[in-house]
């Protein structure tokens, strides 16, 4: 829960009137705390529908259904359905915890999903009445139908049309979601960026004289990102973990394409795009907020990826 809005307000306040601190706090709480606490009860609130964690058993399991028949659907819709995919159902099946009785649920919805009699406007309205407007929680299901539309790295005509289907049946803006399926891909074709990115860092990490890996210790460092926008280890290095690095121009346009940025925009927006992606999908956080390791597992490389382009395009700068 957060108290930043009341205290500050009331700290504001109290420089003018005891009574203006009883204002300040009141104007903090309508004006930030209030937002920002509806907003992290709706995200937990997503995490234990998908999770099963407590709530209503039937309406987790209707959860696990639809998922998995989207991705069905998804799967068939580039003609056949590849050991990618299944292996991409399997991993989520995992991730998720599940059970052997809903194990089978899963399995069952996905075959399902990927034959002719599957109808997605009335999958649309049963998931409906289970999200409800949990935007949260929608925009996690549509990540897992683009992350096995890609499994194969390979996004066929027809995965992407039923992706663009399941957008609008879902009341998403299909714009919306052409961003995020550029962003899944532009992810996937970075990673061989990332990848040098991580092993410089470490490399680095372990010249400081720490030992085990960065990764492990950049997953207790959520809290400098909530604080100020930024790794404390990274802004130490000022971009010098780049300084050596080769990339390409199509590298620098898919770390732009991560941070949901251009060229063009100005480096503080730049800066506040990958704060609040990083607050969104840092492994402290998912964690903190009841996700299983196997399933935080499946953010911690998107964290990285964030990571690896704001690094790219802070040295590309001059940062």
């Amino acid at each position: 829960m957060s108290w930043k809005g009341r205290i500050i307000g009331a700290i504001i306040g109290l420089l003018f009137s005891p009574l203006g601190a009883v204002i300040g706090f009141l104007i903090g709480y309508f004006a930030y705390d209030k937002k920002r606490n509806e907003l992290l009860a709706q995200s937990q609130a997503a995490r234990d529908t998908l999770l099963g964690n407590g709530g209503d058993p039937a309406a987790h399991e209707q959860i696990i259904a639809s998922t998995f028949r989207l991705m069905g659907y998804v799967a068939r819709g580039a003609g056949r359905v590849n050991e990618s995919h299944i292996k991409q159902a399997e991993n989520l099946m995992d991730a998720m915890h599940l059970n052997e009785h809903r194990r089978h649920i899963a399995i069952d919805a996905f075959n399902f999903g990927k034959s002719e009699e599957f109808d997605l406007n009335a999958e649309a309205v049963h998931l409906r009445q289970v999200v409800g407007t949990n935007l949260t929680l929608i925009s996690y299901l549509l990540e897992i139908q683009v992350g096995i539309a890609i499994a194969d790295e390979v996004l066929d005509q027809g995965e992407h049309e039923r992706l663009l289907y399941i957008a609008q049946a879902l009341g998403i803006n299909v714009n919306d979601m052409e961003r995020l399926i550029r962003i899944r891909i532009a992810e996937q074709q970075f990673a061989r960026f990332s990848q040098r990115y991580a092993q410089q860092r470490q490399r680095q990490y372990e010249q400081q004289g720490h030992s085990g890996s960065y990764s492990e210790y950049g997953n207790h460092s959520y809290e400098n990102y909530e604080k100020f926008g930024y790794d404390e280890d990274e802004a130490q290095s000022s971009g010098s973990s780049q300084g050596q690095a080769h990339v390409s121009r199509s590298e620098l346009d898919r770390a732009y394409e991560i941070l949901g940025v251009t060229p063009e925009t100005p480096w503080d927006d730049v800066r506040r795009a990958h704060k609040k992606l990083m607050l969104k999908y840092h492994p402290d956080r998912l964690a903190a907020q009841g996700l299983p390791p196997e399933m935080v597992k499946l953010y911690t490389q998107k964290s990285q990826d964030i990571q690896a382009a704001f690094a790219l395009i802070k040295e590309s700068r001059g940062k």
